[in-house]
């Protein structure tokens, strides 16, 4: 039987890690700004990005490690009430004392705003843009779905479509009006679907607010090839290691040099990343089964004797959005099959309908996608809308000048 003080220990290690190492990191992108004055136009183009282990897994791990900032004094939290919400939201917010645009920050499927990981994009576009910002948890978050009772998380439209309600209510706020200039949305990982979806909302005209800007990092090219992948990291390659044994090994790690040897053996470095992520669906798992009374789990009232968490476990990814975001959405969207709950999550489809404004940046040897579903991707789009790139794993990239550059020229892509 495991520890759960083994087991909060290492659930609480990437953030550590990431906020120890933010610093070194950080230095690049202060540079990227360095002889700027405060509030001129940044002109230079996006530098190339080159990643340093030409290795998808590797890069992964230690963007999961490293990555951060540190904590923003002038982030503050604001509670909204959203029209038909069944409890006030907490969002994050930076505001500028002149008039600025307006950057929403959306964070991925284990996301929280308040982590290094989630404090990086908005410390950047605060102290160098000086734009004001927005960010709050992921609508996958079940902190989410107990305030919005929009429906079980992993429907992109309808998890967009709330997503564009808070973005909407934030506007209204009398401390906002005035300061905010124009609307752009940035997402990573997951929640790269998310601001691409909302941007096709926008080129449908069906947003509350106008959008000038859409960039996503690192989004799944297809969320069911992503959702089994993951899947696959847990029922294969956890169960070859402790917890205990990987929790020593990434607590303790520090990134190889460049162009040294990876290591970690892969089936290592997936044990490790889908422990991770099952344990957040975990919690994903049972709260939408409670909040929206699916009764799909065991009820520990009528059975005390009964592991209800062990359950949640068993789910994964797959099998929550086929066995419970489905039932849920079949009736309430007019879903035919499980098909379109998936079609929701699929880029190729998305991405034809994208405004000039709207940008992907996806990696060749992101763990998450198939070569299959790259492939077909780019056969789909020409181009413009899309930058893939050899190397940089899932979100290598994500704290160095090359995204940097991509938020100095969010409203500028035409």
């Amino acid at each position: 039987m495991r520890s759960s003080v083994v087991r909060t220990a290492w659930v609480l290690v990437l953030p550590a890690l990431v906020f120890a190492s933010s610093p070194r990191l950080l230095a690049e992108t202060a540079k990227a700004a360095e002889g700027e004055e405060e509030g001129a136009e940044f002109l230079r183009p996006i530098p190339e990005y080159d990643d340093p282990y030409k290795d998808g897994l590797y890069t992964t791990i230690v963007t999961m490690l490293t990555v951060g900032a540190p904590e923003i004094k002038k982030q503050k939290d604001m509670d909204l009430k959203v029209p038909n919400w069944k409890k006030r939201f907490k969002v994050r917010a930076i505001l500028q004392e002149k008039p600025a645009p307006l950057v929403v920050v959306l964070v991925g499927v284990d996301g929280k705003a308040d982590t290094p990981l989630g404090r990086l994009l908005p410390y950047w576009l605060d102290k160098y843009l000086k734009f004001n910002v927005l960010t709050f948890d992921s609508a996958f978050r079940p902190t989410f779905e107990d305030c919005s009772r929009h429906g079980v998380s992993g429907y992109i439209p309808a998890d967009s479509e709330a997503i564009a309600q808070v973005i909407g209510e934030f506007l209204k706020q009398k401390d906002v009006q005035g300061k905010v200039t124009k609307v752009g949305v940035v997402g990573y990982s997951l929640a790269g679907m998310h601001a691409l979806e909302l941007a096709r909302a926008a080129a449908a005209k069906k947003l509350p607010f106008e959008l000038s800007g859409a960039v996503a990092f690192s989004p799944p090219i297809r969320l069911k090839t992503t959702a089994k992948i993951l899947d696959d990291f847990y029922t294969t390659d956890r169960w070859k290691y402790t917890m205990i044994d990987m929790g020593k090994v990434f607590m303790t790690h520090e990134p190889v040099p460049a162009g040294a040897k990876i290591p970690f053996e892969g089936a290592f470095m997936r044990a490790g990343i889908g422990f991770l992520i099952r344990e957040e669906f975990t919690e994903i798992v049972d709260r939408n089964d409670s909040i929206f009374r699916m009764n799909l789990l065991p009820d520990t009232d009528k059975d005390p004797t009964v592991n209800r968490r062990s359950h949640c476990e068993a789910w994964g990814f797959t099998r929550f959005m086929e066995w419970m975001s489905f039932p849920y959405w079949k009736e309430k969207a007019k879903l035919q099959s499980v098909d379109d709950l998936w079609r929701g999550g699929d880029l190729t489809e998305t991405m034809k309908q994208m405004p000039p404004y709207a940008r992907a940046v996806i990696c060749e040897d992101d763990p998450f996608n198939s070569k299959e579903d790259l492939a077909a991707l780019k056969q789909a789009l020409d181009g413009k809308n899309l930058t893939v790139m050899p190397y940089g794993g899932h979100l290598g990239y994500i704290g160095t000048a090359f995204t940097f550059a991509h938020l100095v020229h969010l409203f500028r892509f035409k």
